[in-house]
C-alpha cells in the first residue's frame, strides 16, 4: 500500500483551488489517495461527492511530475481497505476543510476530505487534523522511524 500525494495542476477551476491548498498550506501537496495493492485507490473529493475507491489504472500514479509516493509498510491495508468499505458514500467534509482557514470551524463526523479519509484509514486519531502536507510529513516520518 502507499499514499499518493498530487503535486500536479487540475485543469479549469481545480487549477486555482490546487494553488490556493498549496498557498495556504505553504506545501507542494493539494490532495492524496491511498493506493493499494489491487490497484485501486481510496479517498474523499469534492468532484466525486465524496469519500470513494477509483478502479485500478484510473489514475496514473507513476507519473513523477504528478505525484509524490510513499510506501507505507507496517500500516494495515486490510484495516485500511474495510474503513474505505465503510465509508464509502460519506459526503466530502467542505466545513472541515474549511477549518484549515478558520479555525473555529469544526469538523462534520459523518462526512471527510481527502487527507482525513487516507488517516482515519490508517487509522490516525482525530484525522481531520491533518491537511495533505501535515500528513506526508507524518508518514514521512513515521516510515522513517519504521525503517530503522
Amino acid at each position: 500500500m502507499k499514499a499518493a500525494f498530487f503535486k500536479g495542476s487540475s485543469s479549469g477551476l481545480g487549477a486555482l483551488v490546487d494553488f490556493g491548498i498549496r498557498a495556504w498550506e505553504d506545501g507542494s501537496y493539494s490532495h492524496v489517495e491511498l493506493v493499494f495493492s489491487d490497484g485501486r485507490s481510496g479517498s474523499s473529493t469534492s468532484t466525486d461527492g465524496g469519500v470513494r475507491f477509483t478502479s485500478a489504472g484510473s489514475i496514473n500514479f507513476s507519473d513523477a511530475s504528478q505525484w509524490d509516493l510513499l510506501d507505507l509498510e507496517g500500516f494495515d491495508e486490510v484495516a485500511a481497505l474495510a474503513w474505505f468499505d465503510k465509508h464509502a458514500g460519506d459526503k466530502y467534509d467542505l466545513w472541515g476543510d474549511a477549518h484549515f482557514v478558520v479555525g473555529l470551524i469544526h469538523e462534520n463526523k459523518r462526512e471527510e476530505f481527502c487527507s482525513e479519509a487516507v488517516g482515519a484509514a490508517l487509522g490516525f486519531e482525530q484525522a481531520w487534523r491533518f491537511d495533505p502536507n501535515a500528513l506526508y510529513y507524518a508518514l514521512k516520518r513515521f516510515t522513517t522511524f519504521k525503517a530503522a
